[in-house]
């Protein structure tokens, strides 16, 4: 197997299956990117990911106008998957969608499903975009599968429709609930999502209906109210640091 310090930097999804010494063709979005902006050569060499098959050492065979073949040589990492962490978060307004999106991916979020509610600003999302930045930070960051992101849904609809097997925990920005120190080491290991509303915050009927929910958890987060996008960084990273995969090292390919 090659040594991490030999491999090549640039990191690809594709979406076909795996065989080893098998052939992928990219598609002509990728093949411009990788032929005309990275300006890579035949014979040159990328790794390839497709979130089911493990990470494979990949070979350029051939760039034609619209494509490029690459064969696979070898599987570097067999599949891993992201800890079973959903965040369910309000859109927001000037990009910072875009960022929640990027930095959920970053921190290992496997589905991310956009709310509407009472306060909510933005009542649309662009699917295909987002799920692309969600491809781009699972690039980025070394993760072996991508997150997943749903249609928007209304928020009181989703908890009514909501699998109690996954405990939500919400952002309280109220200050009613425990605090992460509290609550965190009582949480067994298991399925969660993480809840953060919108720049208004919940309404009253939504924290009522939250705190009366079975299946549900809130944590306050300190004596400061933060935006949106950063208490949604804080919330996943607290969830994560605790109950997610956060004793693994990085595949660190530097040499």
């Amino acid at each position: 197997m090659s040594s991490q310090s030999q491999l090549p930097r640039t990191r690809l999804y594709v979406s076909q299956d795996f065989t080893l010494n098998g052939e992928v063709a990219l598609a002509e979005k990728q093949a411009h990117y990788l032929a005309n902006v990275l300006r890579q050569k035949i014979g040159d060499k990328v790794i390839l990911f497709n979130g089911k098959d493990g990470e494979y050492l990949a070979e350029i065979a051939a760039i034609a106008k619209k494509t490029v073949a690459l064969s696979l040589l070898e599987q570097i990492r067999s599949q891993q998957y992201s800890p079973d962490i959903w965040l369910i978060s309000a859109p927001l307004r000037g990009g910072k969608t875009e960022f929640i999106v990027e930095k959920a991916g970053e921190l290992g979020v496997s589905r991310i499903v956009p709310v509407l509610t009472k306060f909510s600003v933005v009542d649309k999302v662009n699917i295909p975009r987002l799920q692309n930045i969600a491809v781009e930070a699972a690039e980025q960051c070394e993760r072996m599968d991508i997150a997943l992101i749903e249609e928007i849904t209304p928020l009181q609809k989703l908890l009514s429709n909501w699998d109690q097997n996954r405990k939500i925990i919400y952002g309280d920005e109220s200050g009613a609930s425990g605090n992460a120190k509290d609550l965190l080491p009582s949480l067994p290991q298991g399925k969660y999502a993480v809840l953060i509303g919108p720049e208004g915050g919940f309404a009253s009927d939504e924290l009522e209906l939250l705190r009366k929910l079975p299946y549900t958890l809130g944590m306050c987060m300190g004596p400061r109210i933060m935006r949106a996008d950063t208490a949604t960084v804080a919330a996943l990273t607290l969830l994560q640091a605790w109950t997610g995969d956060w004793q693994h090292k990085p595949a660190f390919r530097n040499s």
